[in-house]
């Protein structure tokens, strides 16, 4: 029984490597340019050999951008888990983790990102069910946020407003974050994911009143 385990733990290993470099080589030479011909190749494996492993290109696509997007919703998960019921902190701990993972894995985040809040073009590459179930990601992502912006609405930390457009406001904020970050720049991609997540709390922070908010000019 031992014999047979060993084969699948390697083959459940060589797919997920297959996976990790799928999603370097989209990143780099775009969906329309690469095929399965050149994943092998970057992978030192021969055109039919990767057949052994994904049956077509959609579906290493599809699976290569569920599992960035499954690892990146389980690690805001478990920063979380564990966190006393304070609005406030659990959306800057959420924040932190995704800025933190999508500056690790940086190479192809804007990649899989496409799929998530991105025009359409590369999830119609996708079948209908493997693009519902992107989705069904996306909300659980937004949800996260959502969840936590109602319980900080009610406590009174955080402003009025729909707590679904301020999810996607945040997520806005830090999505970008990969596009600027440099590794070699002043700040580290901690203190990175500190700033810009404390900005996603201000976001949403209830600062002043509404009605002691300026009221714009009156023209005409």
């Amino acid at each position: 029984m031992s014999s047979e385990a060993k084969p699948s733990k390697r083959y459940s290993k060589r797919r997920e490597d297959i996976l990790t470099e799928a999603l370097r080589v989209f990143s780099e030479r775009g969906l329309e340019s690469t095929g399965i011909k050149e994943i092998a190749t970057s992978l030192g494996l021969t055109h039919p050999a990767l057949y052994h492993y994904f049956s077509s290109k959609e579906q290493l696509v599809y699976e290569a951008v569920e599992k960035a997007i499954t690892d990146e919703i389980t690690a805001m998960e478990k920063a979380v888990e564990n966190l006393p019921s304070h609005p406030a902190l659990q959306l800057y701990t959420l924040a932190r983790a995704q800025v933190f993972h999508e500056l690790d894995d940086r190479a192809y985040i804007p990649f899989v990102n496409a799929f998530l809040y991105g025009p359409l073009r590369n999830a119609a590459k996708l079948t209908e069910e493997q693009r519902d179930d992107i989705l069904r990601l996306q909300r659980r992502i937004v949800g996260l946020y959502r969840d936590v912006i109602i319980a900080g609405q009610k406590s009174g930390e955080f402003a009025p407003g729909s707590p679904t457009m301020a999810a996607f406001g945040i997520l806005g904020i830090l999505s970008y974050t990969v596009f600027w970050f440099r590794p070699d720049g002043q700040m580290s991609a901690d203190s990175v994911a500190d700033v810009v997540a404390a900005q996603a709390v201000r976001s949403v922070s209830r600062l002043i009143d509404a009605e002691e908010q300026p009221k714009p000019p009156r023209f005409g």
